[in-house]
């Protein structure tokens, strides 16, 4: 294999910036437990245990569960995990017929690939196949039912249980399933983090409340839980926030396994645009060209992006598989990839964790992994039954630019993973799912269940579901998504985020073809947007929202144009004391770093075509359908404000150096605690902060966000080490040169400039921190927006702001005039409430009078 590398490096003239080498590790043993031994598999351990041993590891975890702990296995990839949960559960089973396995696999092409190996194992024991089944979301409703009655073992995923078991918990065939569950197997257990994680977390314990209720016998109470994961930092710690209940944690250390070798090589390329993707494909022809066949996986992530290398390749044996697909698609691929007529396949993450092919010997990713925890779980992709190699497209100084070496990402620890409980739209969302449960299950439907400990507040916030609980506003737009069907209405991977439906053609004449999120689609599925799907080109005509329908409509096209999404963000925070997290604030005497609360819109303006722009506001007077689709959401986030000449300023220079400062510290903070960019933005333009007489714009900030609804506190770390991070920047310069992400100068003076921060009270701060630009952000004339009228939304259409002082305060506070039928009304602007689509926001000087757009600050990629 280490020939085939050099072979393929010199073919096509490949730069090696750094190589490492993962030296092979040979196996260490253990015998099996004696409780295994004279157990019902006793007779058939030979087949995996020769020798009456096993891995080291996987000996000491069976012994665990044995004992009846809650155990999470933490060893890396092809360690054979696995095993010792299969074994375990078929233990169980035959001990017990009436036993109840769940296993949760968090992607469907995991479940997929996993149900083959299950039901290999149920046949070696003499069981039929039958007794191990797979549900999730492609299995029509009614197969279920009977499949949680007879198979023993039932492979899910999070979302089904969520969007059908849990909705139908009441129901006599799941109180059956309920009763006898003793099992529950969480594997890949580092993905349940951030938004998804978040959301599993309460999923977990109204599961565990479910079964505590649905248990008719005294002895099966509750369920014993074993989770698998090869990447993860303190494990029993996540495990056991994850779950409400304490893991023992088997680790690398007590790793066992072989280790086979591996070369990984950082070599030069671009990382994004038609360059890189040009490299990639490249690469993909290049091994299809080697004497001997080598299958390959290939990493980017870009949904669009992997369409695109897959189409410019061309061969019927590479195929691109990202989320999105519907259910024949995926099986098409993930059984091409199982029975060897597919060479190679160029996937999304959605892959990452994904099918285990034994001959898959080459690996490529393009760009730096967004975290280490993805980087080694790609690496493990390949070389699991014999040597294997990676390559890492990106910049010659792409580790270096952020003050490290391939080696040191590559050595470093893996990154914590990320739950925040505290989330008020997903305590809302499964508030409404366990109020619900707790009324089928006969309990009392606004007291949280006992035997797992809940998050502070979510018992208030389950009061807010009895009639007449007095739900405050803040909640009617996730209320409104849940509408009568809470289950499946809050899927798992989003908050407040409402789906859409890719359809193919025109009225009666339509077929489903995908599906995407909001935030995805207003960087890929815009109007006139050019989406590619399954490697075929669409042209979207335009979104369709009812009542009963979302959809996003495709036409398919013959020749593909290249289009890229014209975005613009907007943020708006307070620094009083209620607008401050936590009293998170730091002062200097030039500026200040405070955790913030943050209301931010996103907005596609339009798209490009080469480097020539078409504007919805153009556009929109021949075609109505090209019309501006924006996202509006409430989160937390970090804004750094610095008053110094050298960084503060509407110049081109200043806001170059700003844009170099956010972009860099998003980088390194997605990096350093392996935050999946889809959940995190940045802005160093267009942020507005809310004073007495209005909102007003800044010109001397950068705002890291979590960009969900609600927030998940993910960018924290940017206000609780950002003088770590300034720090790694200034060292950049000494490792990159001219191509760290600041220059010397600036890099020296920012990070000094943090050393002076000290923390400040929140309540004492506010009447000094002050706008000075003199612009204000305010609605622009002509928008529809809503306002509060007699204790009803009433929608209005905005004419002009005004400066008034209309409470005779002795301030004048920013006023519009809006459109009444007959004459004008006035109302504040802390009065209005953006609703729908047809509004914006404007700058207005109210000195000159002057209205201009916002900052130019439009992104040229097709996804995050």
């Amino acid at each position: 294999m280490i020939d085939v590398a050099y072979e393929l490096i010199s073919n096509l003239n490949l730069e090696v910036v750094e190589a490492l080498e993962l030296p092979r590790r040979p196996e260490r043993r253990r015998e099996l437990p004696a409780e295994l031994c004279r157990g019902p598999l006793e007779s058939s351990l030979g087949q995996w245990a020769p020798d009456g041993e096993l891995w080291f590891h996987q000996s000491v975890a069976l012994e665990r569960l044995f004992r009846g702990e809650n155990v999470v296995v933490s060893t890396g990839t092809a360690s054979g995990k696995s095993l010792i949960f299969q074994l375990y559960a078929f233990d169980r089973i035959l001990g017990d017929p009436r036993t109840k396995v769940l296993v949760f696999y968090p992607l469907k092409a995991l479940a997929s690939d996993q149900c083959a190996s299950w039901k290999r194992l149920a046949s070696s024991l003499g069981l039929d196949e039958t007794c191990v089944a797979k549900i999730d979301g492609d299995v029509p409703t009614p197969d279920r039912v009977n499949l949680i009655d007879t198979a023993s073992i039932v492979l899910m995923t999070p979302d089904v249980c969520q969007a059908w078991l849990m909705r139908n918990v009441g129901t006599a065939p799941v109180r059956r399933f309920f009763d006898h569950l003793s099992l529950l197997v969480l594997d890949e257990a580092h993905v349940y983090e951030s938004v998804f994680g978040s959301n599993v977390a309460f999923l977990l314990r109204r599961m565990i409340g479910a079964k505590r209720r649905a248990t008719q016998s005294a002895s099966g109470k509750l369920f014993q839980i074993i989770a698998a994961t090869a990447t993860i930092r303190d494990p029993a710690e996540h495990l056991s926030k994850l779950s409400g209940v304490r893991f023992s944690v088997v680790d690398e250390v007590d790793n066992g396994a072989p280790f086979h070798e591996r070369r990984i090589f950082h070599v030069t390329g671009p990382e994004y645009g038609a360059g890189a993707e040009a490299a990639v494909a490249d690469l993909v022809r290049g091994i299809r060209e080697l004497k001997r066949r080598h299958r390959f996986i290939v990493f980017m992530d870009s949904r669009q992006g992997v369409e695109r290398i897959v189409k410019a390749v061309g061969e019927e044996e590479v195929l691109p598989y990202r989320s999105g697909y519907e259910a024949n698609d995926r099986k098409n691929i993930e059984d091409a990839l199982r029975n060897g007529s597919l060479d190679g396949v160029v996937a999304t993450s959605a892959l990452e964790l994904g099918i285990d092919i034994a001959d898959m010997e080459i690996g490529a990713n393009l760009g730096v992994p967004q975290s280490r925890k993805a980087f080694r779980q790609r690496i493990g992709r390949v070389g699991r039954t014999g040597p294997g190699m990676f390559f890492v497209f990106a910049q010659p100084h792409a580790f270096k630019r952020f003050g490290e070496t391939f080696e040191d990402y590559y050595n470093s620890s893996v990154e914590p993973s990320y739950l925040y409980l505290g989330n008020r739209f997903i305590q809302f969302a499964h508030a409404r799912c366990l109020f619900e449960e707790n009324e089928v299950l006969q309990g009392d439907p606004v007291t949280p269940p006992a035997g797992v400990i809940w998050p502070d507040n979510f018992g208030t916030i389950l009061k807010y579901m009895k009639p007449g609980g007095g739900r405050p506003r803040e909640f009617d737009f996730i209320a409104q998504i849940g509408a009568d069907n809470p289950h499946f209405n809050y899927p798992l991977r989003q908050i407040g985020e409402a789906g859409w439906q890719i359809v193919e053609g025109r009225h009666g004449h339509q077929k489903i073809v995908g599906s995407i999120a909001t935030n995805q689609a207003i960087r890929e599925a815009y109007p006139g947007a050019t989406y590619l799907h399954m490697g075929r080109p669409y042209k979207i005509s335009e979104w369709h929202t009812r009542s009963f329908e979302r959809s996003i409509r495709a036409l398919p096209l013959k020749n593909r144009v290249a289009t890229r999404p014209l975005l613009k963000k907007t943020v708006t925070l307070s620094l009083a004391p209620d607008g401050i997290v936590d009293n998170r604030l730091k002062r200097n005497a030039s500026g200040l770093v405070a955790e913030v609360h943050l209301q931010v819109n996103e907005s596609v303006e339009g798209y490009y075509i080469g480097s020539k722009s078409f504007l919805y506001r153009d556009l929109r007077v021949q075609n109505p359908n090209m019309s501006r689709k924006q996202r509006d959401f409430r989160t937390t986030g970090v804004i750094i404000r610095v008053g110094e000449p050298w960084f503060a300023g509407s110049e081109p220079d200043r806001r170059r150096f700003r844009e170099a400062v956010a972009d860099g510290l998003l980088a390194l903070i997605c990096r350093d605690k392996s935050i999946s960019p889809q959940d995190v933005d940045v802005t160093h333009t267009n942020i507005a902060l809310v004073t007495e007489s209005g909102p007003k714009r800044l010109t001397d900030a950068v705002v890291i966000y979590d960009s969900v609804y609600g927030g998940l506190r993910l960018t924290e770390d940017a206000y609780l080490e950002l003088r770590r991070y300034m720090a790694q920047l200034d060292k950049a310069v000494d490792l990159a040169g001219s191509d760290a992400v600041l220059d010397e100068r600036t890099a020296g003076k920012l990070a000094e400039w943090t050393k002076t921060l000290e923390d400040a009270d929140a309540a004492d701060a506010s009447a000094s921190i002050e706008a000075r630009d003199g612009w204000y952000q305010i609605y622009k004339p002509g928008s529809c927006v809503s306002i509060l009228h007699n204790g009803n939304l009433v929608e209005r259409k905005i004419i002009k702001p005004e400066l008034l002082d209309p409470y005779k305060t002795g301030t004048k506070t920013l006023v519009y005039q809006y459109e009444l039928s007959k004459g004008i009304g006035r109302v504040p602007h802390d009065q209005v409430l953006a609703t729908g689509q047809d509004w914006s926001w404007v700058l207005w000087n109210p000195d000159s009078g002057d209205i201009k757009e916002l900052d130019d600050e439009s992104e040229s990629h097709d996804s995050k």
